[in-house]
């Protein structure tokens, strides 16, 4: 029997690992709780909290060449995760831990601890030292530094060792979230949304130049991709565009899933590409200037008193605002300020105040157990029956098809 000890102090942690080891592996491994490792122990997955946790592992290698360990390295300590590598440890994984990733290593270990007591020779059971499946862990770890601002200058890029040439560099995001329109699907198709979106994007993208690079958080993805030189926009970047629209139109068909992307804006100095990600979301969450499943940052409003009304029609959208009204909080003609606001959105007002009322729309039917008439009520639609009509030129469901659907999570 394999045996695996979780050194975690994190208890919430230790018991999302445990239940997921005990659904893998059932009555096949014996999971040990010791805050300190058995001699006849093989695998241990041990939480890097403080740096002195890497002189205990340093110790348990010395005094057991024979253990696999996994550290878990925590968020203020993620640039020791170098120090996997000096130590020659198979993997290392930061929070939030991906299920299928964390499931995939411990197998892989098993085989290869089943391999040392049999003495056979190991292989490729675990990626063997200093080669990580492309750099998988430390390029995700580098590129959410990256997306927080935290890499200073290229030569941080470039030292890295990360990107084998300057054409693997992204310098644009794309912000991906997205629902399953029959909640039981992936259950009954046996596959699973953020992997299918994923390996979607990939093999047509692999048709072009470069690579893209995929960075999950829990309710959203970063898609990072690089725009060919000589393009300002990457709305001018037609190729790439329909790439994006073909794998949407294929999600939906196949696999009933429905996603809506936001795009940010070209950065060729990787350092500033944070930016991007804010402007992303952003662009995620605007009303779309032409289409909702995909929206660009540069297309959005910059006017600043446009800006001005877009925060008053956010704060009062439930209310009776009309554009006389939000014209006048401006102190723009009512004429004028149509006009404008539509060259500025790409939407009438009226358009853009219903688009906004259908965003917290989708939060309420998401999150809520208000009925579609409370909800219809509470955002000023003036009747139900307007609320699905309009709901469903835009979404492409009606409201209660839209209940019925699973958001997805990418991790």
């Amino acid at each position: 029997m394999d045996s695996i000890q979780l050194i975690i102090n994190d208890m919430n942690e230790k018991d999302k690992l445990t239940k997921w080891l005990k659904e893998e592996f059932q009555n096949n491994t014996q999971l040990i709780s010791n805050s300190i490792p058995l001699q006849d122990f093989q695998i241990l997955v041990v939480e890097i909290s403080k740096l002195l946790d890497w002189v205990f592992i340093k110790r348990l290698i010395k005094h057991n060449p024979n253990f696999i360990i996994f550290p878990i390295v925590n968020e203020q300590l993620l640039h020791t995760a170098p120090l996997t590598l000096e130590l020659e440890l198979p993997y290392f994984f930061t929070k939030p831990i991906k299920k299928n990733i964390f499931i995939r290593k411990i197998n892989q270990a098993i085989v290869t601890q089943t391999s040392l007591l049999n003495n056979t020779q190991i292989q490729d059971s675990v990626i063997p030292h200093h080669e990580y499946e492309d750099h998988e862990a430390l390029q995700e770890l580098f590129l959410r530094r990256l997306l927080r601002g935290d890499v200073k200058s290229e030569h941080e890029i470039i030292d890295s060792g990360l990107f084998n040439s300057s054409k693997m560099i992204p310098n644009t995001v794309c912000f991906i979230q997205g629902f399953v329109k029959e909640s039981n699907r992936e259950e009954l198709g046996g596959w699973q949304a953020p992997q299918v979106i994923q390996q979607c994007f990939e093999k047509h993208f692999a048709k072009l130049e470069g690579k893209i690079f995929f960075v999950p958080y829990r309710k959203h993805l970063l898609m990072l991709l690089r725009v060919p030189s000589g393009y300002a926009s990457p709305r001018l970047w037609k190729q790439g565009e329909e790439i994006v629209l073909h794998v949407i139109e294929e999600l939906q068909k196949e696999y009933g899933i429905y996603l809506f992307i936001g795009v940010g804006c070209i950065y060729n100095e990787p350092q500033y590409l944070h930016n991007s990600y804010i402007e992303a979301k952003t662009a995620r969450r605007t009303p779309p200037y032409e289409r909702l499943e995909l929206r660009y940052f540069d297309e959005t409003a910059k006017e600043p008193q446009i800006l001005k009304s877009i925060d008053y029609i956010s704060n009062h959208f439930a209310d009776e605002i009309t554009c006389t009204k939000v014209a006048a909080h401006i102190n723009f003609s009512p004429t004028y300020f149509s006009r404008l606001f539509k060259k500025e959105t790409g939407r009438s007002y009226v358009e853009y105040v219903s688009f906004v009322r259908l965003q917290r729309a989708i939060a309420l039917i998401r999150h809520s157990d208000s009925t579609l008439e409370q909800i219809a009520e509470e955002l000023g639609f003036n009747t139900p029956n307007y609320f699905s009509n309009t709901f469903k030129k835009y979404v492409g469901l009606t409201p209660s098809e839209y209940r019925a659907t699973k958001e997805i999570l990418f991790y």
